[in-house]
């Protein structure tokens, strides 16, 4: 039975091992087309490795810089707004999108959030799903160590301060758990999107008849709220609301 378990976990590991050296040369060749100004070439190698399931911030900033220099603002945007999940601090993503959005042909003045929902926000992108779950183990371990010692305790003092510490502990464990939670499920549906199309018509209606409410230019971005029958009812930055038919846009 051991040589089956140590066998399963060399063979594991092995693949693994492989799979990320296949992943890093052909990274390496997306790298060189766009090094030679092959940018299409580029995005085909790096798009593949995405299709693949890898998962990178380094791969979507070299592909939004990518779709950038073939001239799609749009997609470069997508793809630096993925990048920015991933890696929340990276200075040279943000600055990259603060380019491109001082590019755009309409400026959308955003309305400020309200400070708690900012502050969360923030908080479950500052630091990685698996740190924020190690935090979250090690005040719930020290948690129960505290109501050990409230049960265990030789003295009362020792154990109303076990039971304090104890309750402490397994309540602040819930924040970080919940980061963790909140940033996966971000991650897997981030309910927003990028205007993909050069202009695209706001209206007040899922349908092409309907009031025309203000047209839209590429790269603007989107949360999506409702999505009936091809159209996704989208509100902007400054609140506005509308409909936009879905394949004008990509979520991020």
């Amino acid at each position: 039975m051991n040589r089956i378990l140590l066998g399963v976990l060399f063979w594991s590991s092995l693949l693994t091992y492989l799979r990320a050296e296949d992943e890093a040369r052909i990274f390496a060749e997306g790298n060189k087309a766009y090094q030679e100004q092959d940018y299409a070439k580029a995005i085909k190698i790096y798009e593949q490795l995405l299709d693949s399931g890898y998962r990178a911030p380094e791969l979507e900033y070299n592909l939004g810089n990518a779709w950038y220099k073939k001239g799609s603002p749009g997609r470069a945007i997508l793809h630096y707004e993925r990048a920015l999940i991933l890696a929340p601090e990276n200075a040279e993503i943000k600055q990259n999108l603060d380019f491109l959005h001082s590019k755009l042909a309409m400026e959308i003045e955003p309305l400020p959030p309200f400070f708690l929902v900012k502050w969360w926000q923030s908080a479950r992108l500052a630091i990685s799903t698996n740190k924020m779950g190690i935090v979250g183990l090690v005040l719930w371990w020290l948690g129960f160590s505290g109501l050990a010692m409230w049960i265990l305790g030789k003295n009362r003092a020792q154990r109303k301060w076990g039971l304090l510490a104890g309750i402490a502990l397994l309540l602040m464990s819930i924040l970080p758990f919940s980061l963790a939670i909140s940033r996966v499920c971000f991650e897997k549906n981030t309910q927003q999107a990028i205007l993909l199309q050069k202009s695209a018509i706001l209206r007040a209606e899922p349908e092409d008849s309907s009031q025309e409410i203000m047209t839209l230019v590429e790269g603007v971005k989107l949360q999506q709220i409702e999505n009936i029958n091809g159209w996704w009812q989208v509100r902007l930055e400054n609140g506005e609301l509308g409909w936009l038919p879905e394949q004008s846009m990509e979520r991020i």
